[in-house]
């Protein structure tokens, strides 16, 4: 019997060993990840989002493998082997693309790659589709910007998940450029026909784009991004991409996105906190909102021109995707610093430059007036020459201050970010804001 014990426990130790290999690692969908380091928010939306409704909607499959060990000849033949082995691809003809990586670890967290070759691009396309060699090159050209040694050399974990991230963006949208451009789905894939989602256009979110000037996979991830800052930060963050301001409003365009703001009860707490900003593509129209008390403090006069100069530049290039990601990531700093007690203020040496260039200035002007006004006189050579007749006599003369009468006219300020730009503010706690051309 005692033999019978033995036999079986190490039958279990045998099976429990075979197992670890896959147990120690994480998967984000279909990221694989044997390291275990390279886990991010970003990562697992890719792996459990964005590339899964990718692939079902081009009938492509897109996987990542993150190796620590390889059995096979090479790391192409590992690529190949594993696409088998766990029966990737879709449809038919088994269609996919992977990326392949190989790390070496250096230290308990700490993994790099040991040569700049050791990673590849698989590809498996059917003849009718296209060339799964030219799909192989044109995403191992994208991606390899991604690869480079510095980003992988087990200094900083960290900058690999982000190369990683980069990476994975770049193949999805080569892969997707590729498939749509040459041989758009035909029911390839498990669900190849099905539409790709795309955003409400009736129920406001945090990225609204009713224009439709971003793809799906990019809108989802600003969407997230912008949902987590508002959430974290408690004040809403919002944008709004649109065709013609003048379809949702009336007035100009600060006061649409005044409406929209309301008429949407957009804001979190209380005291519904938020920024939003539009852009109207018909004329080239933009505004900024800001409300609440957390975010009037956050967002002040100067505060709004310097997160504006952070994300119009990139609009007036039509960059869409580039401008709002600066605008989440500068507005989720502002808050931040607002929330630590340190906004964002005009610098104090400014106002003194200010104060001291106006100083300068103002005497300069009355010193050159007193100059014109004493061209005529000339000097003398004798000192009776400055007496009038009939001798010098001293009077009294005294000016009585009554009152001043002072007029006030409201200067619109131009923003820095384009043509014909201005500040807003409403009494009373309404907000305040900015709008313009970009």
């Amino acid at each position: 019997m005692k033999k019978v014990y033995a036999a079986l426990t190490l039958l279990i130790l045998l099976a429990l060993s075979l197992c670890t290999p896959a147990m120690a690692a994480m998967e984000y969908s279909v990221i694989y990840d044997e390291t275990e380091s390279l886990g991010s928010q970003e990562l697992t939306m890719q792996g459990e989002q964005t590339l899964p409704q990718l692939s079902q909607a081009l009938g492509l499959d897109l996987r990542v493998d993150v190796l620590t060990q390889n059995s096979y000849d090479g790391l192409g033949d590992a690529a190949a082997g594993i696409y088998e082995e766990y029966d990737y691809g879709y449809g038919e003809h088994k269609e996919g693309v992977t990326l392949t990586i190989l790390l070496e670890q250096q230290d308990e967290d700490t993994y790099r790659m040991v040569d700049e070759n050791d990673w590849c691009v698989y590809a498996r396309l059917s003849d009718k589709r296209g060339s799964s060699q030219e799909l192989s090159d044109a995403i191992y050209d994208a991606v390899q910007p991604y690869m480079a040694a510095q980003a992988w050399n087990g200094e900083d974990i960290t900058m690999s998940a982000v190369a990683l991230t980069q990476a994975v963006d770049a193949m999805a949208e080569t892969a997707e450029e590729y498939i749509l451009t040459n041989c758009p789905p035909t029911g390839s894939g498990e669900d190849a026909d099905v539409e790709e989602p795309v955003p409400d256009s009736i129920t406001m979110q945090y990225v609204f784009d009713v224009a439709g000037l971003l793809p799906y996979e990019k809108w989802e991830k600003l969407e997230a991004r912008a949902e987590i800052i508002s959430q974290k930060q408690d004040c809403g963050v919002y944008f709004v991409l649109v065709n013609d301001y003048t379809e949702y409003g009336n007035g100009s365009v600060f006061e649409v996105t005044y409406q929209l703001y309301h008429s949407n009860q957009l804001g979190m707490g209380s005291e519904r906190d938020g920024i939003i900003v539009l852009l109207s593509m018909a004329e080239r129209d933009y505004a900024m909102f800001v409300y609440g008390e957390y975010a009037e403090y956050a967002f002040d006069e100067y505060g709004q021109e310097k997160l504006e100069e952070q994300f119009l530049g990139d609009f007036g290039e039509n960059d869409w995707y580039g401008g709002i990601s600066n605008y989440l990531d500068t507005c989720e700093e502002y808050l931040t610093k607002a929330d630590a007690g340190k906004p964002v203020r005009r610098p104090y040496w400014i106002w003194f430059i200010i104060a001291t260039g106006c100083s300068c200035l103002a005497a300069g002007t009355v010193c050159l007036w007193l100059l014109r006004k004493m061209k005529s006189v000339h000097q003398k050579a004798e000192a009776n020459a400055y007496l009038t007749a009939g001798g010098l006599h001293l009077t009294k003369q005294y000016d009585r201050y009554t009152h001043t009468t002072e007029t006030r006219t409201k200067i619109q300020k131009e923003s820095s970010g384009g043509s014909g730009g201005s500040t807003y503010s409403e009494s009373g706690g309404g907000g305040s804001g900015r709008s313009g051309k970009f």
